[in-house]
């Protein structure tokens, strides 16, 4: 009777949850990342809509105002809109899964939406876009006879070098230089986030425009010039 009841042969079959286990997991982990990658499409999608709403408002008084033209303007405005608008989601995404807490994201996102609402995006954003399109066309009209600049274009030189990048000076932000002439204090247009005291930020030598140190750096290894004046480095 022992020998029956030591036998391998007549021992009941493992359960679903022993041999299965491990599957479960796994289609637990896709079925999370794909309602993930859902959420952050729609809230792109929101996002880009308002973003290029704002935009083409703004463009288009801007346009009425200059040469430009209301629908040029209105168009140049949404475009950048759109496009500012995701990369502030883009940036929020990464930040999520970075080691940063994630009450941090969320107050980041919270910030976002009310840069949007208010219009401070619109003012540190769109604007200078729509005003560097303003130059690029007056430009043209001057020098006939060279090559028109695209008026769409919002920063399409070459991106920099690491190298080049690490070589650019930065300051430690204090009293005096946290606040700019209006007042207020100094926010990283690429993030949208206000520049505290005691940090350390990257001061560019053209415009002096400060920005956070991985802000900015990302943004000259893709672009080559300053993300609020359009300035080349």
């Amino acid at each position: 009777m022992d020998f029956v009841a030591a036998s391998p042969i007549l021992r009941p079959p493992l359960g679903d949850e022993e041999v299965g286990g491990g599957g479960t997991d796994e289609e637990s982990s896709m079925a999370s990342e794909l309602l993930e990658r859902l959420v952050v499409g729609v809230i792109t999608c929101v996002f880009a809509i308002v973003g290029a709403l704002i935009g083409a408002v703004t463009g288009a008084l801007i346009g009425l105002a200059t040469e430009t033209g209301f629908f040029r303007g209105a168009g140049i405005g949404a475009i950048s809109g759109a496009v500012f608008s995701i990369e502030a989601v883009e940036s929020s995404v990464a930040l999520w899964h970075s080691s940063d807490s994630g009450l941090r994201s969320i107050l980041y996102v919270v910030d976002i939406i009310y840069s949007l609402l208010s219009g401070r995006i619109v003012r540190e954003k769109v604007g200078p876009a729509v005003q560097s399109a303003v130059q690029s066309q007056m430009s043209a009209l001057d020098l006939p006879y060279v090559e028109a600049l695209d008026i769409f274009e919002t920063g399409g030189t070459c991106g920099m070098s690491k190298d080049s990048v690490d070589s650019l000076p930065k300051i430690r932000v204090t009293l005096e230089n946290s606040l700019d002439g209006s007042g207020e204090r100094i926010c990283c247009s690429v993030c949208l986030q206000d520049i505290h005291i005691g940090e350390t930020v990257r001061s560019l030598p053209n415009c002096q425009h400060m920005f956070h140190l991985p802000c900015i750096d990302g943004w000259l290894t893709r672009h080559g010039s300053c993300p609020l004046c359009r300035r080349e480095i």
